[in-house]
């Protein structure tokens, strides 16, 4: 992980913030700053963010209601909200929807910040990562469904040496359903290590 790039994308409607922002950590990650949420949402389109922050104030949109917006089209991208308020409405909003990772307060702590970063990419990769893993076991569901269907059509059919190749490709079947059991056991053991 300490060679992947990480790619941060902060929204905000306060010129200074984004400045600041893009100083203290153009060092440690790839950052990229908006001032509009419908350019922050084009960018999010163009290019893979792996964390999306977002000031909750802003004139057009709330950093919340931004969060809901992109949550469709861009699911794994780990969201944090920034805040210089005391805005327990907008934190219980955003914790009900499912939709922030952390909230950062204003001016925030740059070590702070860089270990949120940091960790919500971790989250990141574990959604990607899962999400893949969960693509791969259902194709494997697909082919061993299509195996069986051929089999089913196979037996049948019904002729001369049908019972015996059937059974020798359901032996093969059966040993690649286990196959696959065991390494999405072997997966879900390693993704459910305690992250230090």
């Amino acid at each position: 992980m300490s060679d992947d790039i990480i790619r941060v994308l902060y929204l905000d409607d306060e010129e200074p913030n984004l400045f600041s922002f893009k100083a203290a950590f153009r060092r440690d990650f790839e950052v990229h700053t908006c001032d509009e949420p419908h350019k922050a949402v084009r960018m999010l389109d163009d290019h893979e963010f792996h964390v999306v922050l977002s000031d909750q104030r802003m004139p057009r949109i709330s950093g919340v209601e931004f969060f809901e917006l992109i949550m469709p089209d861009h699911p794994d991208v780990s969201r944090v909200l920034v805040t210089g308020y005391a805005d327990t409405d907008a934190v219980v909003d955003a914790i009900n929807k499912g939709q922030v990772y952390r909230f950062v307060s204003k001016p925030w702590n740059e070590e702070e910040l860089r270990g949120v970063i940091r960790s919500a990419y971790a989250l990141n990769r574990s959604r990607v990562n899962s999400a893949q893993q969960g693509h791969q076991v259902l194709g494997a569901l697909d082919g061993f469904a299509a195996e069986t269907e051929r089999l089913a059509a196979l037996a049948r059919s019904g002729g001369e040496g049908v019972a015996a190749s059937v059974a020798s490709d359901l032996a093969t079947l059966e040993s690649n359903i286990r196959a696959e059991r065991e390494r999405f056991d072997l997966w879900l053991q390693e993704n459910q290590r305690p992250q230090g």
